[in-house]
């Protein structure tokens, strides 16, 4: 693996001086590292930007299948369609990083994660994914990093509708059409979606629908009001792992948000955002007749988690040079669970952050953020860092930053079934994280970027299975080390072909036994060579490799490394109509991300899309 990695980045500089491109590059927007809208090459933070676009050309059907080229991004599948996908980065689990939806918390305070199998495609306009802390800004779970996923508006002027239908291997068929509008200072846009597929193992079926309004009303050049709602429910079989199947348990989930908006200006140059929403999430799991060595026959259990908040924030340009974002947050989450009975906590919490460009070269960062809970007090978690723009193609970055992650319901209260429990006497983890970065655009046509990273994290809230093997449990680490290296380069030659090559190393120890933590590969790295061109064409093909890592934290149990890669071709017709076909698994190899949920095989997926 070290000489492929090698071979490639000698290509890559060897390379250079022979490749041409086209030297315009468009200015791209971020929001997540500072709360507000800022060019990207004044970010403190390492941001990868995922666009509309680029989710189109991937052809996935979920969004893990995005996600998932991203060395930095290490995902969790437990299967085909419809299974359950999670994300963790920089040593983290999957509850340690925090999603966002056009900025409001995403997590389920029921167990702190989020199913990337359960997030429609086609109403996501970009995905910005900053990696490392950062609850100085958002509070916890924001310890490994943060993906901040931001949905569709109304077109600027007139109406636009797409519809899109795909079918593929396992009778998976796809289906969604997305409509919007505007007229005079009202905008809307409304989507539907479906999703069906018998699955590769037996009872691993699977049927989603989804529905999504979003309505804007301009009340005059400076003030926006936004009302966002949404809904998904879904059906599947789980099989569950290969050493305990089960033939016909199932689960059916169902959730919805609605998100009042307003977005305004003030006299004295000050930008206001308010927010209310509420969020419902029901997951309902069902053990139907026949019973398994963990489980009884027509048992059902039914966990539903109910998050009401407010946001309110202020933000202001100083002169020239200082930009200050000071927001509070109120937070209610509740929990009813026929396994963890009800509970309740409320959040409250106010952050500020503070952008100063002290010359034109040199911008400074100060930021800190107050969560006080109710169940267990109050976490202070401050950050400083810095930006210094060596060249205007060459900039160093150094951050350091303090963040937590409060225990979920489930950690705290889940009851002990054999396979399970809870341990009520958990506390936040804690963790302090130096990161160091150098972004340099070598020339029009290749950028790259090197990032180091430390963190220290104590009571680290860890989910793994014990010295047997069966029983899984969370537990404060007494410490935790995290160290890691990422690496990113991109080129694009002429107008047509791109490669985008990343690679992460990552070493993830207890710092007593100086033993790994479960599912952290040590290696990862992703490789994408695509072509753009020739009266519509696009092709992409890419090759993920993942290291092998540990199924538990005595790292008795190995789960193998593997190479998993795919074909994506799209050609457009004509203006308004386009087909695409996408291969997964294209050496059809047999391997799996979690221990004894196989990945599935070879699979083609073709189909259509029409812009009206």
């Amino acid at each position: 693996m070290r000489r492929i990695l090698l071979c490639l980045l000698a290509t890559i500089f060897f390379t250079c001086p022979i490749l041409h491109a086209n030297e315009v590059e468009l200015q791209r927007i971020v929001v997540t590292p500072s709360r507000v809208e800022q060019d990207y090459s004044e970010s403190l933070r390492q941001v990868d930007i995922i666009t509309s676009e680029d989710i189109a050309s991937s052809q996935a059907t979920d969004l893990s299948g995005v996600l998932k080229g991203f060395a930095a991004i290490n995902m969790a599948d437990y299967g085909g369609p419809g299974a359950t996908k999670t994300l963790r980065m920089r040593g983290s689990s999957a509850a340690q990083v925090i999603v966002l939806m056009d900025g409001r918390p995403y997590n389920s305070p029921r167990d702190g994660e989020v199913d990337f199998s359960a997030i429609p495609l086609d109403n996501i306009e970009r995905i910005e994914i900053m990696r490392g802390p950062a609850s100085s800004l958002y509070g916890s779970s924001a310890m490994g990093g943060v993906v901040n996923i931001i949905t569709k508006d109304a077109p600027l002027s007139g109406h636009k509708t797409d519809i899109t239908t795909s079918f593929g291997s396992w009778r998976t068929y796809t289906g969604a059409v997305t409509h919007g509008a505007r007229v005079s200072d009202f905008g809307y846009l409304v989507s539907a979606g479906y999703q069906t597929s018998e699955g590769f193992r037996d009872n691993s079926e699977f049927d989603a629908k989804d529905a999504s309004a979003k309505f804007t009303y301009q009340l005059n050049p400076d003030n926006s009001l936004t009302l966002n709602n949404a809904f998904y429910i879904s059906k599947a079989g789980t099989p569950g792992p290969l050493g305990s199947f089960d033939p016909d348990d199932k689960q059916v989930r169902s959730n919805y948000f609605t998100d009042l908006l307003w977005k305004g200006a003030l006299a004295g140059g000050f930008d206001i955002l308010a927010r209310v929403y509420r969020a419902h999430d029901r997951l309902e799991f069902s053990e139907n007749a026949i019973p398994t060595a963990w489980d009884t026959a027509l048992d059902k259990f039914i966990h539903t988690s109910i998050v009401e908040g407010l946001d309110f924030q202020i933000s202001k340009v100083f002169g020239d040079s200082l930009t200050s974002v000071l927001g509070v947050n109120y937070v209610s989450n509740r929990n009813d669970s026929t396994s963890t009975a009800k509970h309740e906590y409320l959040v409250r919490a106010w952050y500020l952050n503070n952008n100063w460009d002290v010359t034109d070269f040199l911008m400074l960062n100060l930021g800190a953020r107050v969560d006080d809970y109710s169940n267990f007090g109050s976490e202070t978690s401050p950050s400083a860092g810095f930006l210094l723009k060596i060249t205007p193609q060459n900039r160093l970055r150094a951050l350091f930053s303090r963040s937590f992650r409060a225990p979920t319901f489930n950690d705290l209260f889940w009851p002990d079934q054999g396979w399970a429990v809870g341990n009520p006497l958990l506390k936040p983890e804690k963790g302090t994280t130096w990161e160091t970065g150098f972004t340099s655009e070598i020339a029009p046509w290749i950028t790259c970027d090197l990032a180091y990273y430390r963190s220290k994290y104590s009571d680290l809230i860890n989910w793994a299975p014990d010295v047997t093997g069966w029983i899984w449990s969370p537990t404060n680490v007494n410490s935790a080390i995290i160290h890691g290296v990422e690496f990113t380069t991109g080129i694009k030659v002429k107008n047509d072909w791109g490669i985008d090559i990343s690679y992460a190393f990552l070493r993830a120890k207890d710092r007593d036994t100086r033993l790994y933590l479960v599912y952290q590969p040590k290696h990862r790295a992703n490789c994408t060579l695509s072509y753009k061109g020739f009266n519509g064409l696009l092709l992409e093909l890419k090759a993920n490799f993942t290291d092998n890592r540990f199924h538990n934290a005595a790292n008795t149990i190995k789960v193998e490394r593997f190479v998993d890669v795919g074909f994506t071709a799209r050609k457009k017709i004509r203006e308004d109509y386009s087909c695409f076909v996408s291969i997964n698994n294209l050496l059809n190899r047999q391997y799996q991300v979690n221990s004894d949920y196989p990945a599935p095989g070879f699979g083609i997926t073709g189909g259509i899309k029409i812009e009206l």
